[in-house]
């Protein structure tokens, strides 16, 4: 994996996060879009090799990568959801 490849996957798990922890309407969007554009992006970009050599392996990773995506969006919301309970009490 390359050093690009590396920063578009962590851009996305940021995105994810940010998404979570602070877009109230459209997150959800917001972070399908993000995690999609940085997860291809990475595997054109950064590792064009294995998208054209072994291209189900590339699925499998993009679809791994878009599960770890969900989990950090949904820690996003919770940390968002916790924040909100504690400023209402």
């Amino acid at each position: 994996m390359t050093i690009q490849a590396a920063i578009f996957f962590l851009l996305g798990f940021v995105a994810s996060w940010i998404s979570g922890r602070f877009v109230t309407r459209g997150a959800a969007i917001v972070q399908g879009g993000a995690i999609g554009l940085c997860g291809v992006g990475a595997l054109m970009i950064g590792m064009p090799d294995v998208l054209a050599e072994q291209f189900v392996w590339a699925m499998v990773a993009l679809l791994i990568y878009g599960l770890i995506g969900a989990l950090i969006f949904r820690s996003g919301q919770a940390a968002r959801e916790k924040f909100a309970r504690e400023e209402a009490e």
